[in-house]
């Protein structure tokens, strides 16, 4: 692998190169794995290492954002906290919602937490509940004879209105249409 491909895998941080080689930055003293998301260094202050072990015996220490110290080829520091986010939200669905807590409760920013949602799950917060509501909506309707307006709020839905909108973006029926289909 020439040194150009390996710039350019460091500049665009792409992870394919991931455990292939490492980077250090001789201004800061600090080796990284290809994917990290730190601000990318000058070309002529950077030098490409084989292995973890060359880039330690040069002295340089492995960077605290992408740890390329660790045995994974791949180190997601925020897949955890999301892991934990969808936890919280799959247990409480159903009650109203309020992201700012769930980002408090987590120890980050609300922003924060909508970006991260948004790039490890592909839809937003708001989106992924509405998915879980008209899941438990459709359930509800398959297996109980309680009456819609009932399977709106046990889903966690209170607007009527948009409970039929959801439900119908959702399955292409009205919750009616659907229970007799389903019977």
């Amino acid at each position: 692998m020439t040194s150009e491909e390996k710039w350019k895998a460091v500049s665009s941080c792409n992870n394919y190169y991931d455990g292939l080689f490492y980077y250090a930055v001789i201004t800061t003293g600090i080796f990284c794995r290809p994917s990290c998301k730190a601000k990318t260094p000058l070309k002529k202050n950077t030098l490409f290492f084989d292995n973890i072990e060359d880039a330690l015996k040069d002295g340089f220490r492995p960077c605290k954002m992408c740890r390329p110290d660790l045995n994974e080829t791949t180190y997601e520091p925020n897949k955890e906290l999301i892991e934990r986010a969808k936890e919280i939200i799959i247990n409480s669905y159903n009650k109203p919602f309020n992201r700012k807590k769930i980002a408090h409760k987590l120890g980050v920013s609300n922003n924060h937490l909508a970006r991260l949602f948004k790039n490890y799950y592909g839809m937003t917060i708001s989106e992924y509940i509405i998915g879980l509501r008209m899941e438990e909506a459709t359930r509800l309707l398959t297996h109980t004879d309680i009456e819609i307006p009932e399977v709106a709020l046990k889903a966690g839905v209170k607007s009527m209105s948009n409970f039929y909108k959801s439900f119908k973006e959702r399955t292409g029926l009205t919750p009616k249409e659907y229970r007799m289909k389903s019977q």
